[in-house]
């Protein structure tokens, strides 16, 4: 438990943990975005839409790539934290 742990590691805990939503939120928002890419694709191949404009590939590109930045980092922090 959160309360269990002494206060400096309960702080870094508390941090962990608000990283993680953050991350979840920023999962979340990338998921719905890639939803509507494939969609759009989609429609796209069928020729029911416009090309995707490539400033917008671009954009998906980069909040993708933040993603996995963040898990990433969420990855080396648990390392850390299941050290002794």
């Amino acid at each position: 438990m959160l309360n269990d742990l002494p206060t400096s590691r309960r702080a870094l805990a508390s941090d962990d943990a608000h990283e993680d939503g953050l991350l979840m939120h920023e999962l979340t928002v990338v998921n719905a975005m890639l939803g509507k890419y494939v969609l759009r694709y989609l429609d796209e191949d069928a020729r029911r839409a416009t090309p995707i404009p490539t400033a917008e590939e671009h954009a998906l590109a980069e909040r993708l790539t933040a993603a996995a930045d963040g898990i990433q980092a969420r990855a080396a922090r648990r390392e850390g934290s299941e050290r002794p």
